[in-house]
């Protein structure tokens, strides 16, 4: 069983870099396991450093109310998510990307996934030209794994390397 514990990651060039509480890693771990063999995810909010080079998550979402999923595609909904980031951005934390599963498969970004993240990086209505995708993949919940990359709305995506 993997151990469930802080996580950072970064890109090979350590211009981006992502942490990860064990704390919110067990709420999408919880996420998965409810949504059981359909995949499932939500938003990643949080903080950047002022050197802006490291996102810290501070809070995930599930799947809003109106998101759907299968065996191998996840569709997420919109409902309730303005609010909730307007509120956050009060909080000085911010949209940093999304998160979603992959079960009984690798937590490799799928063509779907790699064009979205890609629309979300230009969109100026997310604020965020550099979000990160995360997806926990695996046979059983517990032994997971995890992929992150980060996409750039101007060059190509990056993946992010799991620090030991």
């Amino acid at each position: 069983m993997r151990e469930i514990r802080d996580l950072a990651f970064r890109t090979r060039d350590q211009r981006f870099g992502l942490a990860l509480s064990k704390e919110r890693l067990g709420e999408i771990l919880a996420y998965c396991r409810k949504a059981g063999r359909r995949e499932t995810g939500g938003l990643l909010i949080g903080r950047y450093t002022d050197q802006h080079d490291l996102a810290i998550v501070s809070h995930v979402t599930g799947p809003a109310r109106d998101s759907a999923s299968g065996r191998a595609w996840f569709q997420r909904g919109v409902a309730g998510l303005q609010d909730l980031l307007f509120r956050r951005w009060r909080q000085q934390e911010y949209y940093l990307g999304e998160w979603h599963s992959h079960p009984g498969a690798a937590p490799t970004p799928s063509g779907t996934d790699a064009t979205q993240m890609k629309l979300f990086a230009r969109a100026d209505g997310y604020h965020c030209p550099e979000p990160i995708l995360l997806i926990v993949g695996g046979g059983s919940w517990s032994e997971w794994t995890l992929h992150a990359r980060v996409y750039i709305r101007k060059g190509a995506p990056q993946d992010m390397d799991e620090e030991i």
